[in-house]
């Protein structure tokens, strides 16, 4: 049965067995406390795991927020369930008589005080390290129980040892309300305040390849930034990140403005460090010529030119444009099959190379032009 339904149905069984009023309910789960700050570490990892997964399945960073709030809310929701709502668990019921020892399915077991022994720590195989062993004389037989964890545990070995309730602290529902309003408020600045919050919303790049959305907004002619980049002014180096069409949303090449170009370290950017965005697409094909291979196989070349944009990652403003000319084509020769046919015709668009590419984007980064 759920909490709720628990403390309702408690007062019955202790009157019955003349235990007299209910104080207070210890479960078998970890403390709340403990529970809530694992809750907050394990929240604050699967928001980077989110962000690291959606960005790997090159999904818009636009989406992470509905996936954080998704993740919030069900894992929430699961959590409190499991406090107040799951059933199957073991209790132990602190009356003004003694004990009520009560699991869901069953009958309660009701236990006088002057029939208590003990409550100590468990040892022996297979009990986990920190239980506890209730003891007590049931018709001057000995019998005990073994708990996992208890909540409150030294309320309960007081109460046991004392053979009494122990009272609740002095304004519980104001001190249980407090801590409430403090997980609120960490979860509310999280989300909201920080370096988090700027990852979950999209406002600052975790990884290079969020900075491809710009390229992809501002081909639909939509708003695309990133408010918390580093700002473009002042002199050079401008710390750039390159993306062309025919790479998906995978970084092209990088520069740091220094002329150290793309590499591993301290050659690449932080994604925080970028200031520019460069966008590479198509912008029209000349065809070159037509080849013939075997099996009836002939493809057509064309030259390219491709149109770079630039743009600046806080404000998604284009700040200038550039082109390239395409033409990596070899005289025809050689032999070619198309895979399962045994003839047919293709169509190949030459593409910059990377040393193109990064040669640009130098340049952009160094201020060429400014």
């Amino acid at each position: 049965m759920g909490e709720w339904k628990l403390r309702r149905s408690l007062p019955r069984p202790a009157t019955r067995a003349g235990l007299g009023e209910v104080h207070r309910v210890h479960h078998e789960r970890r403390p709340v406390p403990v529970l809530l700050i694992a809750k907050l570490g394990l929240d604050w990892a699967m928001v980077l795991l989110l962000a690291k997964a959606l960005s790997e399945l090159d999904m818009d960073p636009g989406t992470r927020p509905v996936a954080v709030l998704l993740w919030l809310a069900l894992s929430w929701g699961g959590l409190a369930y499991w406090l107040l709502g799951r059933d199957g668990r073991r209790c132990i019921v602190v009356c003004d008589g003694g004990l009520l020892l009560c699991t869901a399915g069953t009958d309660p077991i009701a236990i006088a005080w002057p029939a208590t022994e003990g409550l100590t720590p468990a040892h022996g195989p297979g009990i986990r390290r920190g239980s506890l062993r209730l003891s007590w004389l049931d018709g001057g037989k000995q019998r005990y129980v073994t708990f996992r964890t208890m909540t409150d545990r030294d309320a309960l070995a007081e109460a046991v040892e004392g053979k009494h309730p122990v009272p609740r602290p002095p304004h519980g529902r104001i001190l249980a309300g407090s801590g409430i309003v403090a997980v609120a408020c960490v979860v509310v600045w999280a989300l909201t305040l920080s370096p988090l919050a700027d990852i979950v919303m999209a406002r600052r790049p975790y990884y290079l390849r969020d900075l491809a959305s710009v390229c992809a907004q501002a081909t639909a002619e939509s708003d695309a930034a990133y408010p918390k980049s580093a700002p473009y002014r002042g002199n050079a180096p401008h710390p750039a990140v390159l993306f062309a069409e025919e790479h998906d949303s995978d970084p092209v090449v990088t520069s740091t403005g220094t002329g150290t170009g793309t590499g591993t370290g301290s050659d690449t950017p932080d994604p925080d460090d970028v200031q520019l965005v460069v966008c590479s697409r198509l912008e029209r094909r000349t065809y070159d010529m037509t080849c013939a291979f075997s099996h009836g196989v002939s493809v057509s070349y064309y030259k390219a030119r491709y149109r770079v944009d630039v743009y600046e990652a806080r404000t998604g403003r284009k700040v200038t444009a550039r082109t390239l000319d395409a033409d990596n084509h070899l005289f025809c020769g050689g032999v070619m099959e198309l895979e399962g046919k045994g003839g047919g015709h293709e169509e190949d668009v030459s593409v910059p190379s990377r040393d193109d590419y990064q040669r640009i984007l130098d340049e952009v980064a160094a201020g060429a032009g400014e």
